[in-house]
């Protein structure tokens, strides 16, 4: 019954909250007897506090697959010509533009992805308005170990970004990945994203370009440079 409601949330969202989720519903979808689903959910508010952190646990951004999706939107977004490569400001315009793109790509262009921020921030909003309690503590705990993957992916994100074009935070990268999450928190729930105004690409590049420190302030040589497309050419430049 929670495989099948998640799977109804998932295609049809939770903008309006969990009014429209039933049990009868689950019960049908899921082809079980009212009996049986009453013996585990006596109320329907133990089943929908089951099924949020249910929808915690599948509604994770940056998804593992995503890593090949990305690397394409890298590769675009650096082109095949190494010589922009091989000086600092050359690495730092190419980083700006891979960030920009990819932020842009995550809630604008990639319409899993987007949904996927979009449901993840809404149960983090559903969170405070629970009653306190088991339910709500259980609801938390699963949204705040949604939230905690979420911040270890960013934070390897940014590490991996970095340090692929010779550059190092002047910030932890943890520090780094919660003021991003926060960001997008921001766009999503203001609705900002898709609305024609603008999109978040120019706010991560600017967020990542303030961060960001040459590691290596040397001229790269045009081995080293082709390096760098060579790791953009493999399916996925995020994967280990």
């Amino acid at each position: 019954m929670l495989r099948a409601s998640v799977d109804r949330v998932l295609a049809d969202g939770m903008s309006t909250g969990l009014e429209h989720v039933r049990l009868e519903d689950a019960v049908r979808d899921a082809d079980v007897s009212r009996t049986a689903a009453y013996r585990c959910w006596p109320q329907r508010d133990d089943f929908v506090a089951d099924l949020l952190a249910a929808l915690a646990e599948h509604a994770l951004p940056v998804a593992s697959t995503r890593g090949e999706r990305a690397t394409a939107v890298l590769r675009d977004a650096v082109g095949d010509d190494p010589r922009e490569l091989r000086t600092v400001d050359g690495r730092r315009a190419a980083l700006r533009r891979v960030v920009a793109l990819s932020a842009d790509d995550d809630l604008l262009a990639d319409r899993e992805e987007s949904r996927r921020w979009r449901l993840f921030l809404t149960l983090a909003l559903a969170v405070p308005a629970l009653p306190e309690g088991e339910r709500r503590d259980r609801v938390s705990a699963a949204v705040a170990a949604a939230e905690e993957a979420v911040l270890e992916r960013l934070q390897a994100n940014y590490r991996r970004l970095l340090e692929m074009f010779g550059f190092t935070a002047v910030v932890g990268y943890r520090e780094l990945a919660g003021v991003g999450l926060a960001l997008m928190r921001g766009y999503v729930v203001g609705g900002y994203a898709g609305t024609g105004s603008g999109t978040p690409g120019l706010a991560y590049a600017l967020l990542v370009d303030g961060a960001a420190a040459p590691s290596d302030t040397s001229e790269w040589d045009g081995r080293r440079a082709r390096a760098l497309l060579d790791e953009l050419a493999a399916p996925d430049a995020f994967a280990g």
